[in-house]
C-alpha cells in the first residue's frame, strides 16, 4: 500500500490564532493533559514549598504537543502552569507569593517554547524522530534550553524565601534535569502517535493485528522484568533493553515509545517506594539516577527507531518508484505500440504512394521521350546544324526543349517544368503543343509569342491542381542569320566561328511562365546576329552544377573551354565532347537532375 509523505507541522511564531472550536479544544486538551501529568509528578516532590520534584512528565507533554501540533498551544500550557504555580506557592496568601507564581509561570512557559522552537530549527522543521542526527539535536535542545530555566526558577524560589539559598544547587539541578528527562521520555511518545508519523502508525496498526500474541508476550515480559528489577533487589534492568529493541523492530516508534513511558511510570512508582536497585537514601537522588538510566535507554531506543524509520522511508520510496516506473513503462509501451502502428500505416501509404509516383514518372518519361525532336527532324533543317540530348532522371523537375522549322523560320524553345508527377508531364505536353501551334501561325515576334503562351498556360495550370506549377521557358526565332531571344533560362552561350565564347544574360527577359496572367510589362527581347560558322549553346542548370566525388561542380568555365576547343567540328561532335567531359568529371556520381544540352551552328 502506498502511503502519503509525512506532513510536517512546524512550530510557528508566537501568535493568537483565529478563535474556533478546534482551537479552543486543542488548547483545553493540552492544558488538562499538562495539569494531570503535573499532579502525578507533584506527588514525588522532594521540596514541596519550592515546587521542586525530580519527576516532571508534564514538560514532555508541553514540548511534544507544540512540536506535533504547533507552538500556538503555548497559551493552554501557560494557563495550566499559572494554575499550578498559583496553587504551589499559595498565590492568594500574599503579593509576593502571587508575583512568584506569575514569574515562574512566565519563565517555565518560555522554557517549553524555547525547547520546541529550538528543536524545530535544529531539525529544520522535520520530526525529531526522522533521523539519528535529528534525535541527537532534539536531546541537546531539551537539556540546553532548560539549563538557564532551572537556574532562574531556583533563584526566584530562594529569593522569595520558599527555600534556603543553601538548597539552591539541589533545586536548580532537580528543576533542570526533571524537565529535560520529562521531555526526552514523553515528547517522543506524542510525536510518534501524532498524524505526522503516518507511516509508523500504519505499520503499528498492522503489526498489532498480525502479531497481537507477540504484543501480549512483550507486555508480560516488561511487567515481569520490572517486577524483578524494580521491586526486587536484583540488578537485571539491562534485560529490559532487548524487550524495548524488540518493540522498536516490531512496532516501530509508536510501540517503543509507549513501552518506554510505561516502564518509566512503573520505575518511578516503585523507586519512590524505596524498592528496586535504584533506591537511595534520598528519594530525590533515587529518582534522578533512575531517570538518568531510563533516559540513556531512551536515547538508544530513539536512535534505533530513527534508523528504522529512515529504512522504512527508503523502502517506501523504492516501492513508489517501482510502481511509477511500471506505470511509465506501460505508458511508454502503449505509446510505442501506437507509434509502431502509425509507422506501419505510414509505410504502407508511402509504399502505395511510391508505386503511384513510379507509374506517373514512367508516364512522364514516356511523354518526354515522345515529344522531344528526333535526330531526323533536326538534320532536316537546311540552314542550321543542330544536335540535342536530354538525360532523363527521376527528379522533381522535367527538362523540355523543341526545335521546329516553318517556312525557313526556325523556332527553338527550352525550359524546365517544375513540380512532380503527372502534372509536370501534362504541362510539358501543353507547352510543346502550344509552341508548335504558335509556330504554325508564322508569328515571328518572340515577345508576343510568349505572352500568348503564358495566358494559355495560366488558365490550364489552374485546372491541374491547387498547387501552382512553375515553368521557365526561352523561345528563340532564327531567320537569315538573325536570332531573336525572349524568355527566362540559363545564360545564352554564343560561340563565334573562331571558337570565342560570348554570354547573353536571359535572367531579366521575363518572369517564369504561368505565375501571372498578364506578363506584358515584364517581357523583353534580345537579338544576336550569327555569321556562317557561328552558333549558340543552350543547357539546363544541372549541367554546370554536376558534382564530382569531392562535391566540386563542373562549372561554366570548363563548359566554355570544351565548347571553344571543339567548335570547328560539327554540332554533334561538340555535343559529344561536352557530354563526355561532364561524365568524366562526375566519375561514379549519378546525375541528380535532368541534363539537357542543345548545340546549334549556322551552316557555312
Amino acid at each position: 500500500m502506498t502511503l502519503p509523505a509525512r506532513s510536517v507541522i512546524s512550530p510557528r511564531p508566537l501568535r493568537f490564532a483565529q478563535l474556533s472550536f478546534a482551537y479552543v479544544w486543542k488548547q483545553g486538551a493540552v492544558a488538562v493533559a499538562y495539569y494531570a501529568a503535573a499532579q502525578f509528578s507533584i506527588a514525588y516532590a522532594t521540596l514541596p514549598d519550592a515546587a521542586s520534584t525530580p519527576v516532571w512528565f508534564a514538560g514532555g507533554i508541553a514540548v511534544g504537543a507544540m512540536l506535533a501540533y504547533g507552538v500556538e498551544l503555548w497559551l493552554g500550557i501557560f494557563a495550566s502552569i499559572l494554575v499550578l504555580e498559583f496553587i504551589f506557592f499559595k498565590g492568594w496568601e500574599s503579593t509576593n507569593s502571587l508575583m512568584l507564581a506569575i514569574a515562574v509561570t512566565f519563565i517555565a512557559t518560555l522554557g517549553k517554547v524555547i525547547a520546541a522552537v529550538w528543536s524545530d530549527r535544529l531539525t529544520q522543521s522535520r520530526s525529531p524522530l526522522d533521523s539519528p542526527a535529528d534525535v541527537v539535536r532534539f536531546i541537546l535542545a531539551a537539556f540546553l534550553s532548560h539549563l538557564p530555566i532551572g537556574m532562574l526558577c531556583a533563584a526566584l524560589v530562594c529569593n522569595f524565601g520558599k527555600a534556603p539559598w543553601a538548597a539552591y544547587r539541589q533545586i536548580f539541578i532537580t528543576w533542570w534535569l526533571s524537565d529535560a528527562f520529562g521531555i526526552v521520555l514523553v515528547a517522543p511518545l506524542l510525536l510518534a502517535w501524532s498524524s505526522t508519523r503516518s507511516l509508523d502508525l500504519f505499520q503499528f496498526r498492522n503489526a498489532i493485528r498480525q502479531h497481537w500474541l507477540e504484543a501480549a508476550v512483550m507486555v508480560v515480559l516488561v511487567i515481569g522484568i520490572s517486577e524483578v528489577a524494580l521491586v526486587g533487589k536484583y540488578p537485571v534492568e539491562y534485560l529490559l533493553i532487548p524487550v524495548i529493541v524488540w518493540a522498536a523492530f516490531r512496532f516501530r516508534s509508536p510501540g517503543a515509545t509507549l513501552v518506554m513511558v510505561l516502564l518509566s511510570l512503573l520505575a518511578v512508582i516503585s523507586t519512590a517506594k524505596g524498592l528496586g536497585s535504584f533506591a537511595r537514601s534520598s528519594m530525590n537522588e533515587s529518582l534522578l539516577v533512575l531517570q538518568s538510566c531510563i533516559a540513556a535507554i531512551a536515547l538508544t531506543t530513539l536512535l534505533l527507531c530513527a534508523v528504522l524509520y529512515q529504512n522504512d522511508q527508503s523502502k517506501q520510496a523504492l516501492r513508489d518508484a517501482n510502481h511509477s516506473l511500471e506505470d511509465r513503462v506501460q505508458q511508454r509501451t502503449a505509446e510505442l505500440a501506437q507509434a509502431n502502428a502509425a509507422i506501419v500505416d505510414l509505410n504502407e501509404r508511402l509504399k502505395q504512394e511510391n508505386l503511384r509516383m513510379a507509374a506517373e514518372l514512367d508516364v512522364v518519361r514516356q511523354i518526354q521521350g515522345l515529344i522531344l525532336p528526333t535526330p531526323e527532324e533536326l538534320s532536316a533543317i537546311q540552314t542550321l546544324d543542330v544536335s540535342a540530348l536530354t538525360d532523363l532522371t527521376d527528379e522533381d523537375s522535367t527538362d523540355y526543349f523543341d526545335v521546329v522549322e516553318t517556312d525557313g523560320i526556325v523556332t527553338l524553345s527550352i525550359g524546365i517544368v517544375g513540380g512532380r508527377g503527372l502534372e509536370s508531364g501534362v504541362l510539358m505536353l501543353m507547352v510543346q503543343t502550344a509552341v508548335r501551334t504558335l509556330a504554325e501561325l508564322r508569328d515571328r515576334s518572340s515577345v508576343r509569342f510568349l505572352q500568348t503562351l503564358n495566358r494559355t498556360l495560366y488558365k490550364n495550370i489552374e485546372r491541374l491542381s491547387a498547387q501552382r506549377q512553375q515553368l521557365t521557358l526561352a523561345v528563340l526565332n532564327y531567320l537569315n542569320g538573325s536570332l531573336s531571344v525572349s524568355g527566362q533560362h540559363e545564360d545564352l552561350v554564343v560561340v563565334r566561328a573562331s571558337g570565342r565564347v560570348e554570354r547573353v544574360s536571359m535572367t531579366e527577359l521575363i518572369l517564369p511562365l504561368g505565375l501571372e496572367f498578364d506578363i506584358t510589362a515584364f517581357t523583353k527581347r534580345a537579338s544576336v546576329e550569327l555569321q556562317p560558322g557561328d552558333g549558340i549553346v543552350l543547357y539546363t542548370s544541372s549541367l554546370p552544377s554536376a558534382l564530382d566525388e569531392n562535391g566540386v561542380m563542373y562549372g561554366l568555365d570548363r563548359l566554355y573551354r570544351v565548347v571553344g576547343q571543339h567548335w570547328a567540328q560539327p554540332a554533334s561532335a561538340v555535343h559529344r565532347a561536352v557530354i563526355q567531359d561532364v561524365r568524366q568529371h562526375m566519375g561514379q556520381e549519378n546525375v541528380l537532375d535532368n541534363l539537357s544540352l542543345l548545340v546549334l551552328k549556322r551552316r557555312l
